[in-house]
């Protein structure tokens, strides 16, 4: 198996012998037999173990466990410990999604302190199977079909041409220790699930299964780079603002859902939520759905809105306070010569009654519009001028108490307009 793998390190351009290996060891089988491989090969490495303090006696007998044999192995140990359950429950992710976060940032800081050139994981080719079946499972694309690369970047897999069964008889024929994690036998997890229930059956089917999973991967990554041309391609033509981006259905065609699948996904919206933004491509205007990191898509006139949100700010600000926006406010004493834009106003300072605040949009403002007689409801004004709904929630309100006095940018409230009785004039300009 050692010649597998240095040949395997070679051929894929893995690592140099002037490298610095950093190695992620959790004392398992597959992560022990990295250690030995890649230091009876000759490399310079480097052992990195985290304690997630999730087994309690036993994570941290895995921690002296690695410690010793990095002793008697003269490689150097670096350890973090991580309080992993209660940063997961803080942040509202799983545990198993807050431990990989943690352990690959811990890596990457290692590998800039101390000079390394590579970080080595011990996925083999039955992790390559489980991937790529989880993924199909759930729904993917490309690139989950075609599974981990051996290089992504300064991490590489130099195991990921050896299976399982192959790790296990050199741990054995070279009467090597290691420590048995027992949430691998756990059947609550879904891929020990595919681990135990699944790939063994595959196996009887095919038993040169990763010989053929092997060729379909090296096939779906020529398709995966011409697929990447178009791609690209594809958004070149995306009409992309400061704000928002804009997917049209006269690029949008057929042919192109696996493009708005893969831009989707790395906004963070999931496969099921996707085909529910699909299946809305002729639902009426203004369906939307949130991704992760807050990013939000909307339908409406044959396209889709994509856009970051930020935090809605709930809080008012009065005129005197630090305000959310540049806004430059001055009295002055009638006759005024006006010279009014959407962005300066010339409000009857007589006509005030409260203190002048700002404020977001909400259900049942209302004003009557510059010029009008009659109110309207700002839902109505905002679907009339076809603000869309970034436009909507980043749109500030000029207010006197509760009454509408000017939709900053846009229009003013003919209730508080200038006329031949006015005595003092508020003007004020958005900057």
């Amino acid at each position: 198996m050692k010649k597998v793998v240095e040949e395997f390190i070679l051929n894929k351009g893995l690592l140099s012998k002037d490298d610095k290996v950093l190695i992620a060891v959790s004392g398992g089988r597959d992560s022990i037999v990295l250690l030995f491989v890649l230091t009876q090969l000759g490399y310079d490495v480097e052992v990195a173990h985290c304690n997630y303090k999730l087994r309690g006696e036993e994570s941290e007998k895995d921690e002296r466990f690695v410690q010793e044999l990095c002793v008697q192995l003269k490689v150097p140990f670096h350890l973090k410990s991580f309080d992993t359950k209660n940063l997961a429950k803080e942040e509202g992710v799983s545990i198993q999604m807050k431990a990989r976060d943690l352990r690959y940032d811990w890596f990457e800081e290692l590998k800039i302190n101390l000079k390394i050139d590579r970080i080595a994981i011990a996925h083999h080719l039955d992790d390559q199977l489980e991937t790529i079946l989880i993924n199909l499972t759930r729904g993917t694309g490309i690139k989950g079909l075609r599974g981990m690369k051996e290089k992504r970047g300064d991490i590489i897999r130099p195991l990921l041409c050896v299976s399982r069964d192959e790790v296990n008889d050199f741990l054995f024929a070279n009467h090597i220790p290691f420590r048995e994690d027992s949430s691998n036998a756990s059947g609550k997890y879904f891929r020990n699930k595919i681990r135990h229930q699944v790939i063994p059956v595959l196996k009887e089917i095919n038993p040169s299964i990763f010989k053929a999973i092997n060729n379909t991967t090296e096939r779906l990554r020529n398709v995966e780079g011409k697929w990447e041309e178009h791609y690209s391609d594809w958004l070149n033509k995306l009409k992309v603002t400061d704000t928002k981006t804009i997917i049209s259905f006269d690029i949008a065609e057929e042919n192109s859902i696996s493009f708005i699948q893969q831009f989707l996904r790395a906004k963070g919206f999931s496969y099921p939520d996707i085909d529910n933004v699909l299946a809305a491509k002729t639902a009426i205007k203004g369906k939307r759905f949130l991704g992760k990191d807050n990013w939000v898509i909307i339908t409406g006139n044959n396209q889709y809105e994509l856009y970051l949100q930020e935090e809605q700010d709930t809080n008012e600000y009065y005129l005197s306070d630090k305000l959310p926006i540049n806004l430059s406010v001055s009295v002055a004493t009638a006759p005024v010569e006006i010279s009014a834009t959407l962005n300066k106003v010339y409000l009857n300072a007589d006509k005030v009654q409260g203190k002048l605040k700002l404020r977001k949009w909400k259900e049942g403002d209302w004003f009557v519009p510059f010029g009008m007689k009659g109110k309207q409801k700002l839902s109505d004004y905002f679907i009339n001028n076809k603000f869309s709904l970034s436009e909507k929630e980043a749109t500030w309100l000029l207010c006197d108490n509760e009454k509408v006095v000017w939709i900053i940018g846009y229009r003013s409230d003919n209730r508080y307009r200038v006329d031949d009785s006015t005595k003092n004039v508020y003007v004020i300009e958005l900057n």
